[in-house]
């Protein structure tokens, strides 16, 4: 009786263990499902190499990339697509390379290296993008910074120099109604220049080619050539600039510095009415220099701030102060700050005005 019961106990648990096996067996299989699935439904193409540069599988993305299948892929060095890679290593940045396709044609795509290991055997995760066409959209978009550069701002900064001499009356006197027709023109010029200025700076941010140039420089310096360069906008607009500064001298790009601030002032007139004044602190801390630009204007709703300093970023207007831009401007200052290892931040209460600050730490030459 006991034997027997022993063999109903054995006979119970050998089912249990094949039920066991069993569920296992479709969990198993359901995971390689998901597994085939995530992997042929990648948008980019993966490719999984040894440590010899094998490839020893591809999903079908690659097929629609190079026009080989995952199967004439299995087994070929990694060169029969990218013949100017000997090796591909884990790099926490992705990187382009010319690649050819089963016709021989070339293209260029961009590759994403990680490394794992499975029982000690080491296998290499190669995400691949066709980047063949934003590639060119990209070449097309510099020809055409470059030709802006080229065939706009030397003629409009020649225009520019034609009306001031008009304004100055070296070709003669204008009666009022011409020196406001040359004033207007004047005023389109300069927001023109600034717009291709601002173009250019912006294919520089694209590109990585912004550089700035440390010298030495001071509080004041920076301040009063802002103020040079706003005064006149200002007073169009009947607005007047205060400053306070407390001297002290720094180590940074002292142009830059000020086209951030005249970037900041020029919004700031801008925005405001007439009869009011625009405020331009500077000062020195321990940490660095520090410089406001505050304002008595509508404010910029809270819903809003976070988006300020967006590339090609235009915020709703009120409608009696709807005033022209490109969206750049803002994005530049935080950039050039940003090159300066600093920060910049928005203070601003709707209807109470704003307050644009910027801090430049200490640095060592």
């Amino acid at each position: 009786m006991k034997d027997d019961m022993t063999r109903d106990e054995l006979l119970e648990t050998i089912e249990r263990q094949d039920l066991a096996i069993n569920k296992m067996s479709q969990t198993l299989e359901t995971i390689q499902s998901r597994t085939r699935k995530i992997l042929t439904s990648l948008p980019l193409g993966l490719l999984i190499l040894n440590d010899e540069m094998v490839i020893e599988a591809a999903n079908s993305r690659i097929e629609q990339i190079f026009s080989y299948t995952p199967r004439e892929l299995a087994g070929q060095k990694i060169q029969i697509i990218f013949p100017d890679l000997e090796t591909v290593e884990a790099d926490a940045l992705p990187k382009k390379t010319p690649a050819r396709v089963k016709s021989h044609d070339y293209i260029v795509c961009e590759i994403f290296a990680n490394e794992y290991e499975d029982d000690g055997v080491k296998r290499i995760f190669l995400h691949v993008q066709d980047v063949t066409e934003k590639q060119r959209l990209e070449q097309l978009r510099k020809d055409f910074v470059q030709m802006v550069s080229h065939d706009l701002r030397t003629p409009l900064t020649s225009i520019n120099m034609l009306l001031s001499m008009l304004s100055q009356d070296r070709f003669g006197k204008l009666d009022e109604q011409g020196y406001t027709a040359v004033e207007r023109a004047h005023s389109n010029a300069d927001y023109l220049i600034k717009l291709v200025s601002d173009l250019l700076d912006a294919e520089k941010l694209e590109s990585g080619d912004l550089e700035i140039e440390i010298q030495p420089t001071s509080v004041k310096n920076v301040i009063s050539k802002t103020v040079d360069a706003t005064q006149d906008a200002a007073k169009a607009q009947k607005v007047s600039l205060e400053t306070e500064a407390i001297e002290g001298g720094f180590l940074a790009d002292e142009d830059r510095l000020v086209q951030v601030l005249i970037n900041l002032v020029s919004n700031a007139v801008k925005y405001s009415e007439a009869g009011s004044s625009v405020t331009i602190k500077g000062s020195i801390n321990g940490e660095g220099a520090v410089f406001s630009v505050i304002d008595r204007g509508p404010g910029i709703p809270a819903h809003q701030q976070e988006a300020i300093f967006q590339r090609y970023k235009q915020l709703n207007q009120p409608k009696k102060l709807k005033r022209r831009g490109f969206g750049l401007g803002l994005a530049i200052c935080k950039a050039l700050v940003e090159a300066h290892k600093g920060k910049i931040w928005l203070e601003s209460e709707e209807g109470k005005g704003s307050t644009f600050s910027f801090a430049i730490p200490n640095r060592k030459i």
